[in-house]
C-alpha cells in the first residue's frame, strides 16, 4: 500500500543488520593485520645460522687481512729498529756532548782559577816586584821591555779566557742540540711502538676470529651429513663447484682436490641442472623422490629442491651398484680413477677422464 511505502519494510530492516556486522568485521580484520605487520616489523628478527660458504669466504678474508697486517707488521718493526738505532746514536752523541761540555766547563774554570792566582800574587807581592824591577832598569828601554810582557800576559790571558768561554758555549749550544735529537728520536720511537703495538692487537684479533671461524667450520664438517653439505650452499644455491665439495661432505668422504675435481667433471660429463631441466640434479640420476617429474625417457628426474636432489643422489650411489665409484672417493687422492669407476659402472655416463 502506498501508505506502507514511508515505513521500512522487515525484510529492509533485517537487512541492515548483516551490512553493520560485515562492516564491523571487516574493520576488526584490518586493524588485526595493521596490527601483525607492526609487531612484526618491531619484533627483532633471528640471525640465520652462517653457511659453511660464508664461514670459509670470512675465514679467507680474515687470513687477507692477517696476511696484510703481518706485511705492515713487518713494515713497522723495520722503522722501530731504524728508529732504535736512531735513537741509540743520539743517546751516544748526547752523552758525548756532555762530557763535552764538562771539559769545556773545567777548562773554562780552571783557566779563571789560574788568572784569579795570577791577580792575587800580583796584588800581594805588587810593591815589591815593582820595586825590584824599577831599581834594576837600566834604560828606558827596559821599561818597555816590561810593558810588553805585560801585555802580552794579559793579551794571553784573555785570549784564554775567551777561547774558554767559547768552548763552553759551543758544548751548551751542542748539548741543547742533542738534547732535542733526543726528544725527537724518542718521540719517534715511542709513535713507532704504538704502531706496532695496535698492529700486534689487530693481529690478535684477527687470529681470534680466525680461530673462532676455523673451529666453526671444522664443526660443521665434522657433523658431515646432509646438513653440513646444504650449508655449503651460497645464499641457498650452489654451483658445479661447491654442490661438489656439499656432495662429499654429506657422504662422509674427504674433501681433495682430487674428489672435487672429478666430481665437478662428472657435473660436466652429465650436464643436470646447470645445462638441462633436470633441476637439483647434476648427476642426472633416475632415483624417485616425492614431487619429482620426469625429466626424459630414461626417467631422470628433475628434483623439488637441493635437499632433495643430494638425498636422492646419494641413495642412488648406495644402492649396491657403485663400489667401485664409493671407493674410489672414499680414498680421494685419484680423480682419474674415480672417472675410470664410474665408467666402469652401470651409471651410464661413461669414463670422463679427459675432463680432468
Amino acid at each position: 500500500m502506498v501508505g506502507d511505502e514511508s515505513i521500512p519494510s522487515r525484510h529492509t530492516r533485517d537487512a541492515t543488520g548483516p551490512r553493520r556486522t560485515a562492516a564491523a568485521g571487516a574493520a576488526l580484520l584490518s586493524f588485526l593485520l595493521v596490527a601483525l605487520v607492526v609487531a612484526a616489523a618491531a619484533a627483532p628478527h633471528a640471525a640465520a645460522a652462517p653457511s659453511l660458504y660464508d664461514l670459509q669466504k670470512e675465514a679467507k678474508r680474515t687470513r687477507t687481512e692477517m696476511a696484510n697486517l703481518q706485511n705492515d707488521l713487518q713494515t713497522v718493526g723495520q722503522k722501530l729498529i731504524e728508529a732504535q738505532a736512531k735513537l741509540d746514536e743520539v743517546n751516544q752523541r748526547l752523552t758525548r756532548s756532555r762530557i763535552d761540555l764538562r771539559r769545556a766547563e773545567n777548562e773554562l774554570d780552571m783557566q779563571r782559577e789560574i788568572l784569579a792566582r795570577r791577580a792575587a800574587t800580583m796584588y800581594k807581592t805588587g810593591d815589591l816586584d815593582w820595586f825590584d824591577i824599577l831599581s834594576s832598569i837600566q834604560s828606558l828601554a827596559d821599561i818597555d821591555t816590561i810593558r810588553s810582557l805585560q801585555r802580552a800576559i794579559a793579551d794571553q790571558d784573555r785570549r784564554s779566557e775567551n777561547e774558554a768561554q767559547r768552548l763552553a758555549r759551543e758544548s751548551r749550544r751542542l748539548e741543547r742540540q742533542v738534547e732535542q735529537d733526543h726528544e725527537e728520536a724518542v718521540a719517534a720511537a715511542q709513535e713507532v711502538q704504538s704502531q706496532k703495538v695496535e698492529l700486534d692487537q689487530k693481529l690478535a684479533e684477527r687470529s681470534a676470529i680466525l680461530q673462532d671461524v676455523t673451529k666453526r667450520i671444522k664443526k660443521i664438517l665434522a657433523s658431515g651429513g646432509l646438513g653440513a653439505a646444504l650449508a655449503m650452499a651460497k645464499n641457498g644455491q650452489f654451483n658445479q663447484l661447491t654442490w661438489a665439495r656439499a656432495l662429499l661432505v654429506a657422504m662422509r668422504f674427504p674433501v681433495t682436490a682430487d674428489n672435487v675435481a672429478a666430481v665437478t667433471a662428472w657435473e660436466m660429463a652429465e650436464g643436470g641442472h646447470w645445462y638441462n631441466t633436470a633441476y637439483y640434479n647434476p648427476l642426472n640420476t633416475t632415483q624417485s623422490m616425492p614431487g619429482a617429474t620426469v625429466f626424459n625417457s630414461v626417467g631422470v628426474k628433475a628434483y623439488t629442491s637441493w635437499k632433495q636432489g643430494l638425498e636422492a643422489t646419494m641413495i642412488t650411489l648406495k644402492n649396491g651398484y657403485y663400489g667401485g665409484i664409493l671407493d674410489a672417493l672414499r680414498r680421494g687422492d685419484d680423480s682419474t680413477a674415480v672417472a675410470a669407476a664410474v665408467g666402469a659402472s652401470p651409471w651410464g655416463t661413461g669414463n670422463f677422464s679427459h675432463l680432468l
